[in-house]
């Protein structure tokens, strides 16, 4: 009976934001880092973590990097932007339309995407912070060549506001937040110890 309460009590709070990391640290010559409670919604950082996870940390942000051209001021930088693939259901609910068929499609051949600039900047961040963390970890280390093994975006806290209205009613104003994490592992690493053993 006490086991069954203690499985009740833990599927209750894992509809609450849980703290630290969800994978477990395994790998040798790994850097990790987090950001709790960005402002943003957890659909975008998911499809760009997706874009980016399993590139080398150097490719990752130079991607993310051309997707942010979108904002620029002049056009032909803009039109050399690059696009992020969409695959959730990112369409219209209440005309019961739904999934990526409801984002355009964008140039080279990605199907539909989107340019998801705030999301990028946020993961920009976090990667370089990973490497920084790799190079104060190991000194001998090149942070650009690892190797992104783990990214993810999960839902945070909503922060709930609200607007006032005329004749007493209110429309809700609500920040929703993400939290991020990423896992960059040096694969030159692996590979030495591979021949090492042989």
């Amino acid at each position: 009976m006490a086991k069954r309460n203690q499985l009740d009590r833990r599927s209750r709070r894992r509809q609450l934001p849980q703290s630290g990391y969800t994978q477990l640290l395994q790998g040798n010559r790994l850097a990790t880092a987090r950001a709790s409670n960005v402002d943003m919604h957890v659909k975008h950082c998911f499809e760009v973590c997706r874009a980016v996870k399993n590139k080398t940390a150097g490719e990752a942000v130079a991607y993310l990097n051309e997707v942010l051209r979108i904002d620029s001021d002049r056009a032909d930088v803009r039109r050399k932007a690059a696009a992020v693939p969409y695959r959730l259901g990112s369409g219209n609910k209440r005309k019961r339309r739904s999934g990526p068929s409801m984002v355009g499609h964008r140039k080279g051949g990605i199907g539909p995407g989107r340019y998801p600039v705030k999301a990028s900047r946020s993961i920009i961040k976090l990667i370089e912070s990973a490497m920084e963390n790799a190079r104060f970890q190991y000194e001998d280390i090149d942070a650009e060549e690892m190797v992104i093994t783990h990214i993810a975006a999960h839902r945070g806290p909503i922060r709930k506001g609200f607007i006032p209205r005329a004749r007493g009613r209110a429309t809700p104003s609500n920040h929703y937040r993400v939290n991020l994490e990423v896992f960059l592992e040096d694969m030159n690493a692996v590979g030495d110890e591979l021949e090492d053993d042989f």
